[in-house]
C-alpha cells in the first residue's frame, strides 16, 4: 500500500515540474521536436500565405497551419504556441502585415458644471445610456451619483412624511367612525 502511495506522489509532483526542470532525455526526445515542429509549421504557413498574397496574422497562420499539417493529423498549431516559441514568434513578427487596430477611446464628455438630472423614461435604451456614462469622466460620474443619492434621500424623506400624514388621517378617520358607531 505504501509503495503505491509513494508512486502516486512522485507522479503528481513530476507532472507539475516546468520544462526547465525536466530531464535531459525528455527535453531532447519530446520538447525539442515539438518546438521544431512549431517553427517549421510557422515558416511553411507564413511562406504559403505570402505566396498567396494573403494577410499574415496569428489567426491566418494558425488556420493555414491546420491545412499544411501532415504530421499532427491536421491539428496545426495554436496562437499561444507561436507566441511561446521565440524562434517561431520572431519569424511571424518579421513577416506579419497585420498591425492590429487600436480601439479609439471615446472622448470624455466635458462638463464644467454638474448636469441637472432629467427624468429618465421607463423604456430608455440602457445600452446608449451605458455608453454615455462610459464617456463621462470619473469626476462627472461622482457628481452625478451624489446628485442622485441626494435626490433619492430627499424623495424618500418626502414619501415618509406623506405616509405619516396618511397614517395620521387614517387613524383619525377610524376614531371618528368608531365614535359615530357608538352613538
Amino acid at each position: 500500500m505504501k509503495r503505491i502511495e509513494k508512486t502516486r506522489n512522485e507522479l503528481s509532483t513530476s507532472a507539475l515540474k516546468p520544462e526547465n526542470d525536466a530531464p535531459l532525455w525528455l527535453k531532447a526526445q519530446v520538447y525539442a521536436p515539438k518546438r521544431q515542429r512549431t517553427i517549421d509549421l510557422v515558416q511553411q504557413s507564413v511562406d504559403a500565405l505570402r505566396k498567396e498574397k494573403q494577410r499574415v496574422s496569428l489567426a491566418t497562420v494558425t488556420a493555414k497551419s491546420k491545412e499544411l499539417d501532415t504530421e499532427g493529423n491536421g491539428e496545426g498549431i495554436s496562437e499561444s504556441a507561436i507566441l511561446g516559441n521565440q524562434q517561431a514568434r520572431t519569424y511571424y513578427e518579421q513577416h506579419r502585415n497585420w498591425q492590429g487596430t487600436r480601439q479609439k477611446r471615446a472622448k470624455p464628455l466635458s462638463t464644467s458644471s454638474p448636469v441637472p438630472l432629467a427624468s429618465t423614461k421607463p423604456g430608455r435604451d440602457n445600452r446608449r445610456a451605458r455608453l454615455r456614462y462610459l464617456r463621462m469622466s470619473k469626476e462627472a460620474l461622482v457628481e452625478r451619483l451624489l446628485i442622485v443619492e441626494r435626490t433619492h434621500t430627499e424623495e424618500r424623506e418626502q414619501w415618509l412624511v406623506q405616509q405619516d400624514d396618511v397614517l395620521f388621517w387614517r387613524l383619525r378617520a377610524e376614531a371618528a367612525e368608531a365614535r359615530l358607531n357608538k352613538e
